[in-house]
């Protein structure tokens, strides 16, 4: 059974020092390019600070699979000077978001996308930002547990 998304407005959220990794990558390729980013994190001695944060902003197909156009970030618990490709981020900040938080199944992320957009569009929202997803924590055997936000412009046109 589909569950039906709770849509809130002119939401904010802002995290200092985030690491922060951006590639074109092949979906099967995704796990071992995030397991490595994570690695050099892990070598860094510097802690998570709060939830994995990602954005797609681009898909495209190659001869056999899908390539995506991907950014993943962490909040840290201090500054790094990380090597090429990765980066650092001393803010990332979302303002005047359009916000639902999804549990289960990471498929079903593709619908809750497809209703913020529908519900921007709607209200006669512009939409200026690509869709970001944070990883929530969720209880032990719980369902995973998503926050969604895209970034809408506040001016009234």
């Amino acid at each position: 059974m589909e569950q039906t998304i709770q849509i809130e407005t002119g939401k904010s959220i802002k995290f200092e020092n985030v690491a922060s990794y951006r590639a074109r990558m092949k979906q099967s390729e995704i796990d071992q390019e995030l397991g490595q980013f994570v690695a050099v994190l892990k070598d860094s001695g510097a802690k998570r600070n709060g939830p994995m944060i990602s954005a797609t902003f681009a898909m495209d197909n190659d001869q056999e699979e899908q390539v995506l156009d991907m950014e993943f970030m962490f909040p840290v618990d201090r500054p790094l000077d990380l090597p090429q490709p990765y980066g650092f981020k001393p803010v990332f900040q979302l303002v005047d978001a359009v916000y639902t938080r999804y549990t289960g199944n990471p498929d079903g992320l593709d619908r809750v996308f497809a209703e913020l957009v529908d519900y921007i569009q709607r209200n006669k929202m512009i939409q200026v930002s690509t869709g970001y997803t944070m990883s929530i924590q969720p209880p032990i055997v719980a369902e995973p547990c998503f926050d969604v936000y895209i970034v809408v412009n506040g001016s009234i046109l």
